[in-house]
């Protein structure tokens, strides 16, 4: 049976990297039937065959955790709609991992979480591509600034990260024995929680642990390091990722160029009788809601909404609405849209590897750990 959905997923691989490639949009029809397959299967093995609840709702579950992470991807300005559910339908065929696959993470075995699999595969897969593009975009941009905070801002950021995580691992292994097992994680959480908030006392802080560590175990400082460079690596790739968003993924055109399913990249709004537009990502919105603990930061607060960032674009009366209130001098004629970039065939690459391979995320990990 498992041959069985890996062909559904390849002909889906195919119809969504074709439509993708040459149309820019993705055909449900091409994705939710083939996922229903993936449900029904899950469940009446599940049922029927394994008497397990959890796997016989594995396939809804997979369905719905490919839509959160999706989702988020979306809110970065990354993907658009359509990626989402391509995501959703592989994490409905596959909400565990392949009997294929060569490298599996735990939680794609234990539980249907296949879909965190998929998804960096999915992103691993065109980093090479994404990392080549970006700077060429600023170079030929030459934007040579931009270009230099890819590397350069916030550099000390990931090693303090680093230290964080290492002293709290520290603390954790002079805790030993001393407390339970099921323990250990949330003393690790909390104590890196604290080292945080600590800021520049934690930095000390975790120093101290890091030497004492150190002093005991002197393969800390390799394990350190390897730590440090993941997260810098990670600091750039967010980077790329947020250059991308703006200088490739997005453009500025006039009233008169804006066309039909033209996805926005902000949000237009009347307030108080005036005409306001909000520029700011999901994804910063997001970041800062996250770090306020304010959820009213991801609401734009309107008495009217004219025209937003919506999967649906720009409908005929939008974009008349829009051009009436540049003629009134009550809008700049100068808007943002989204380019479209197709995610699909990245996609189909990251289930054909998750399947046939398994998870490149976890051998990094376990590449990493050394084992």
């Amino acid at each position: 049976m498992e041959i069985l959905l890996i062909s559904f997923g390849v002909i889906m691989g195919i119809l969504t990297s074709y439509t993708d490639i040459k149309t820019g949009f993705i055909d449900d029809r091409h994705v939710f039937p083939i996922a229903a397959v993936g449900v029904l299967y899950y469940l009446y093995h599940g049922i029927v065959v394994k008497h397990d609840l959890l796997h016989a709702l594995s396939g809804l579950i997979g369905l719905g955790i490919g839509f959160l992470l999706g989702y988020l991807l979306y809110l970065m300005g990354g993907w658009a709609s359509g990626d989402v559910v391509i995501l959703m339908g592989y994490s409905a065929l596959f909400p565990y991992a392949s009997s294929y696959a060569k490298v599996v993470a735990p939680y794609a075995v234990k539980y249907p979480l296949h879909s965190i699999t998929l998804l960096f595969n999915s992103i691993l897969a065109v980093f090479p591509f994404i990392f080549v593009y970006s700077l060429a975009v600023l170079i030929t941009k030459k934007k040579i600034s931009r270009l230099k905070e890819v590397f350069v801002k916030k550099w000390v950021k990931p090693f303090e990260i680093a230290i964080w995580v290492s002293g709290a691992f520290v603390v954790l292994r002079i805790a030993g024995s001393a407390i339970p097992p099921y323990f250990g994680l949330l003393l690790w959480i909390i104590t890196m929680v604290v080292l945080a908030r600590l800021q520049k006392a934690g930095d000390i802080i975790g120093l101290l642990l890091l030497a004492y560590g150190a002093f005991k175990t002197p393969e800390i400082i390799y394990s350190y390091l390897k730590l440090a460079v993941t997260f810098y690596a990670l600091k750039v790739f967010f980077s790329l990722v947020k250059v991308l968003r703006e200088e490739v993924l997005m453009k500025k055109v006039s009233v008169n160029e804006l066309k039909e399913w033209d996805i926005l990249g902000e949000w237009i709004y009347e307030k108080d009788n005036k005409i306001y537009r909000e520029r700011e990502s999901s994804f910063d919105k997001l970041l800062r809601a996250l770090k306020t603990l304010n959820l009213n930061a991801l609401k734009v607060e309107y008495d009217k909404l004219i025209a937003s960032p919506t999967a649906e674009g720009l409908t005929k009366e939008d974009i008349e609405k829009l051009k009436a209130l540049v003629e009134e001098g009550k809008l700049e004629d100068e808007f943002l849209v989204r380019n479209a970039m197709p995610f699909a065939p990245a996609l189909f690459l990251g289930f054909l590897i998750s399947v046939f391979y398994g998870d490149l995320f976890w051998l990094f990990v376990l590449k990493s750990s050394g084992l």
